[in-house]
C-alpha cells in the first residue's frame, strides 16, 4: 500500500500492545486504517449513509458552497473514500483532488467522474508534498478520528492553503474526562475543542469556529461531534 513505511508491521504491533495496556497511542498505523476501509469499500455508503445516518459530507459541502457559491475553488479532499464529499458538491470550477489510503475505496469514487484526480496514499505525506498555497480549501470528513495526533497535519494544511483559504474537518468530541485526545473502544479518536483551537491558533490560522453535529449512529445512539472551520487570512 502506497504511503506505508516498511516497518508498518512493527507499528501495528506496538499500537495494539499500547491499546491492550489501556493507553492512548498518539496515532494509528496507516496499515490498520487501509485494511479497515478496504474491507468496507463495497458496502460503505449503504452502511454508513443509510444505516448509520452519516451526514458530515453533506454539511461540509453546504459550508463550502456557502463560501464559494460560484464554485471557483481548488479543493483537496483528504481521506476522500468513496467520494461522498465530491458527490455532495458536484463539479467545481477548479481542481478537486482526492487522496485515500484504500485502493478499494478509490475504485468506488472513480466512476463518479467528479474528481479531477484521485491518489492512493497517506494524507500527511500528501500535504507535505503539496506546494505552498496550492488550495483554496482542504477538507477532512471523519478522517482525523482515525489519525489521532494532529500536531503535524494542521500546520501542513496551513502551508498548503492560499490566503483566504479554509481547512474544514470533523471530529468526535472528547469529554472533559477524556482529556485532549482519547482513543475510544470503537477504535476512533476523540478530540477536545480546546486542543483543536490551540493547534489551529499555533499553526497560524486567524480563526477557528465550531459547529455541533451528530456524526453518525453507533448501536442506535448518536455520536456527538463537531465540524471545525479554520480560516487562513
Amino acid at each position: 500500500m502506497a504511503g506505508h513505511p516498511d516497518h508498518s508491521d512493527e507499528d501495528v504491533r506496538r499500537f495494539r500492545e499500547a491499546v491492550a495496556r489501556g493507553e492512548t497511542p498518539r496515532t494509528q498505523p496507516a496499515a490498520l486504517v487501509a485494511e479497515l476501509f478496504d474491507g468496507l469499500a463495497e458496502r460503505f455508503e449503504k452502511h454508513l449513509v443509510g444505516r448509520l445516518q452519516y451526514r458530515v459530507p453533506h454539511r461540509v459541502a453546504d459550508i463550502m458552497l456557502g463560501r464559494y457559491p460560484d464554485r471557483k475553488l481548488d479543493l483537496l479532499d483528504l481521506g476522500c473514500g468513496t467520494g461522498l464529499l465530491g458527490l455532495c458538491l458536484g463539479r467545481l470550477d477548479g481542481d478537486l483532488v482526492g487522496i485515500d489510503l484504500s485502493a478499494r475505496m478509490l475504485d468506488q469514487a472513480r466512476p463518479l467522474g467528479i474528481y479531477s484526480e484521485l491518489r492512493l496514499g497517506d494524507a500527511l505525506a500528501e500535504l507535505r508534498s503539496t506546494p505552498a498555497a496550492r488550495y483554496g480549501c482542504i477538507a477532512a470528513c471523519d478522517v482525523f478520528i482515525y489519525v489521532g495526533d494532529l500536531s503535524d497535519f494542521i500546520p501542513d494544511a496551513f502551508r498548503a492553503l492560499r490566503s483566504g483559504g479554509v481547512l474544514i474537518f470533523s471530529c468526535e468530541e472528547a469529554s472533559a474526562a477524556e482529556g485532549e485526545l482519547r482513543l475510544r473502544a470503537s477504535g476512533r479518536y476523540a478530540h477536545s475543542r480546546a486542543s483543536i483551537a490551540s493547534l489551529c491558533r499555533d499553526a497560524g490560522f486567524a480563526a477557528c469556529t465550531f459547529e455541533d453535529i451528530v456524526l453518525r449512529l453507533e448501536a442506535d445512539s448518536p455520536i456527538a461531534g463537531y465540524i471545525a472551520t479554520a480560516e487562513k487570512r
